[in-house]
């Protein structure tokens, strides 16, 4: 309680007002900005994650940019992400064909990445 006077008493002095229908107070989890917070962990929201399970599978470099933004904003919970991606990347290079020449290495990555933020624990 002493840290919720607190930061209402920050609020009072900066003459700023909270608007009640948006505050959360003593909830144990909360979701903000895409996350999951709550019990000390960090998780991505699951209806969000659900997105990238439904993503299909891209056939122009405008898509595959689509699909790495969309899985990117959750890339802290991939492990080697980067190195995990690095195929489907190479689809967005200038020199790289559109439509995209989808190989089984990009199959491969486009499963991994979807099977790592929907299914299983995260980091």
């Amino acid at each position: 309680m002493e840290h919720v006077r607190a930061a209402l008493r920050s609020l009072r002095v900066a003459k700023l007002t909270a608007n009640l229908k948006k505050c959360v107070i003593g909830h144990m989890e909360v979701r903000y900005l895409g996350f999951h917070l709550g019990h000390g962990k960090v998780g991505p929201q699951i209806d969000k994650t659900a997105a990238v399970a439904t993503c299909p599978r891209p056939k122009t470099k405008k898509e595959v940019r689509q699909f790495l933004g969309l899985a990117g904003y959750y890339r802290r919970f991939v492990p080697n992400y980067s190195d995990l991606t690095s195929p489907l990347t190479d689809l967005t290079k200038k020199e790289a064909p559109n439509p995209v020449q989808w190989s089984e290495l990009c199959q491969q990555a486009f499963t991994l990445v979807k099977a790592a933020l929907c299914g299983g624990p995260l980091l």
